[in-house]
């Protein structure tokens, strides 16, 4: 499949609202050869997650995984998840601090607070109804993707701007800001 192009931020289509994908259309082939290019495109830049508006389609589709991953090798797998019209329905209200980082805002690091566990609804790539119930890096990684259909990245969700770090001195010195795990 195509290896896509990723919005970087500043890219206006970042800031918008992605449209639903009507369910009629979820089995169609041009949304199937989307899916697979962003999966393909996902793993080309070692990305744990990407999300519609990042290859530049408006669309609520967002795909997560972590499997021998170099960017993330210290991270827990997590398998191929494909989730179309995602809905968060739960947080706990157990939070956690973490790194981030974003292909849309390439090579910058930064700490962020996210719920522990979430439950999110939507529609696998078959059009079949989803629940998944997520904890830890898995739970970050889809509440990370599902900010980028609402217009957010993980820079509006910072606290404190003071760990920002691009990526080669994130590897060097991100240790002294806390023993956190990157996603």
């Amino acid at each position: 499949m195509p290896i896509l192009k990723v919005a970087q931020l500043g890219n206006p289509i970042l800031r918008k609202k992605a449209e639903p994908v009507p369910e009629e259309i979820v089995k169609a082939d041009d949304v199937q050869l989307l899916i697979d290019s962003m999966i393909d495109t996902m793993r080309e830049y070692n990305g744990a997650g990407l999300a519609g508006p990042q290859v530049h389609e408006p669309a609520q589709i967002i795909v997560v995984e972590a499997e021998g991953n170099p960017r993330y090798k210290n991270s827990p797998s997590v398998p191929l998840t494909v989730v179309i019209n995602p809905k968060i329905t739960s947080f706990s209200t157990e939070m956690d601090e973490g790194w981030e980082g974003c292909l849309s805002v390439a090579d910058l690091w930064g700490l962020v607070r996210r719920a522990r566990n979430v439950v999110v609804t939507g529609l696998d790539r078959h059009g079949e109804p989803l629940t998944i119930h997520a904890e830890g890096f898995f739970a970050k990684a889809l509440q990370h993707e599902i900010d980028h259909l609402h217009g957010k990245v993980f820079l509006d969700r910072m606290n404190d701007l003071k760990s920002l770090s691009f990526g080669k001195e994130y590897a060097r010195y991100g240790y002294l800001y806390e023993d956190k795990e990157p996603l």
